[in-house]
């Protein structure tokens, strides 16, 4: 039996990132970013006391890689986040 209980599989994580002016993602936890694949953005729960606002990117490190890193946009903290 594990002590810290069950993990939520595809839980975001801190992570480390290093964005351009744009807010695009160069690197992850100091691992070049290669290329970003795609971008979203995700605005819900404005109507809660705990909305969600968050710019994701699909991205792939130089390394090989696959990535998907978001921004909170209400406080600048970056994730990652397997699927």
């Amino acid at each position: 039996m594990h002590a810290a209980g069950p993990r939520i599989l595809g839980a975001p994580r801190s992570a480390r990132v290093a964005s351009d002016d744009g807010g695009v993602p160069r690197s992850l936890d100091g691992r070049p970013v290669a290329t970003v694949r795609d971008e979203w953005r995700v605005e819900e729960g404005w109507w809660t006391g705990r909305p969600v606002q968050r710019r994701y990117f699909d991205v792939v490190l130089a390394d090989g890689r696959n990535a998907i890193l978001f921004c909170e946009r209400r406080t600048g903290h970056w994730f990652t986040q397997r699927g």
